[in-house]
């Protein structure tokens, strides 16, 4: 006869094993129905978030002051200015109470609305930490989707350059034209823009000229779209654009610059621009920048770049380059080849 103790023991193990199994079967169901419930909710947050993050308290930007420093708030206004600084951009909103500035450091400009909407006559509404610097009160966000595009801002109808008077000074205009001519200065560069109606000066700070995606084809030849303030300086007006997205190149430069063997160069050529090729045989530093010493087959010459030039171009002496410029001669500093953008000094391979 089988044992009974032996078959007892045996049924209780099976009925204990039976029992376990349910129990993890019950468990691991519970934690399939949780997860599935926690996916359902964050899913159902990705949607009730950004609906309700438009049902956040609006503070008049006028009532903002210095008990406000430290503390987050969410404004709504226009954007009335904007302009780049060296870690990001700054833009002016105001309201009917006021005016803020915005402050956007390039890792949150990433996620903000793109450059082309985040212009003059925008609408915006920004959540941020309230701020002070040199007394203005700032608002900067934490998140670049912290800030939302409420209403687009409206579209400048283009200008003819011709029609440009003096009564536009301080107004934001929109030009189109043909570079004709280039050159720097401490702070940046200069392009001549040209249409069939006319000629005026487009002014671009280092900033904005390093916020270009390809600097490079802003040069002479290209047809750029420039939408900027009108200004008025040494006698002419200047169309300077607030952050690199209003300068938009609608056809890149095809520089047709006559090649001078070095030899052939002399004072009898100042203010003629000329395209050399050459080996660098030295680099001496000046106050202004530095002056470059090229040499080919049939003589030599020195290329001048100045500060805002040399500090964007990286040669060593023993490079080939290739380099176009405006021929510059004097009786006390001789003759020198002027390099007007960083663009016109390009190494041969």
């Amino acid at each position: 006869m089988p044992d009974r103790k032996a078959s007892s023991l045996a049924t209780d193990i099976w009925n204990g094993a039976a029992r376990c199994h349910e129990r993890c079967r019950i468990a691991v169901n519970t934690k399939v129905v949780w997860t599935t419930r926690f996916v359902v909710v964050l899913l159902a947050l990705t949607v009730w978030l950004p609906v309700h993050a438009a049902e956040k308290v609006v503070t008049p930007i006028g009532k903002i002051t210095t008990e406000y420093k430290g503390k987050f708030v969410t404004i709504q206004g226009v954007i009335q200015s904007e302009r780049r600084f060296k870690s990001g951009m700054r833009y002016g909103v105001s309201d009917d109470t006021g005016q803020i500035t915005l402050v956007l450091f390039d890792r949150e400009l990433k996620q903000a609305p793109g450059p082309d909407q985040l212009i003059e006559g925008a609408t915006v509404n920004v959540t941020g930490k309230v701020d002070f610097f040199n007394k203005e009160v700032q608002i900067v966000p934490v998140r670049g989707t912290d800030v939302v595009i409420v209403k687009p801002a409206p579209p400048i109808p283009p200008l003819a350059i011709g029609a440009i008077g003096p009564n536009d000074v301080g107004k934001t205009v929109a030009v189109q034209g043909i570079v004709v001519e280039a050159s720097n200065f401490s702070a940046g560069f200069k392009l001549r823009l040209g249409d069939d109606t006319g000629q005026i000066t487009v002014t671009i700070f280092e900033n904005v000229f390093d916020a270009l995606a390809k600097p490079e084809q802003i040069n002479v030849g290209a047809t750029l779209s420039v939408t900027g303030e009108v200004n008025a300086f040494g006698g002419g007006l200047e169309i300077t654009p607030g952050s690199a997205s209003r300068i938009r190149v609608a056809a890149p430069p095809a520089r047709d610059v006559k090649q001078y063997a070095l030899s052939e160069i002399s004072g009898n050529d100042h203010n003629t621009v000329v395209r050399v090729i050459g080996e660098i045989a030295g680099i001496q530093p000046f106050d202004k920048g530095i002056e470059v010493l090229i040499k080919d087959e049939t003589g030599a010459q020195r290329l001048r770049l100045y500060q805002v030039v040399a500090r964007r171009v990286k040669i060593n002496v023993g490079d080939k380059i290739e380099a176009i410029g405006r021929v510059k001669a004097s009786k006390t500093r001789g003759v020198a080849i002027e390099v007007a953008l960083p663009g016109d000094v390009q190494l041969k391979r």
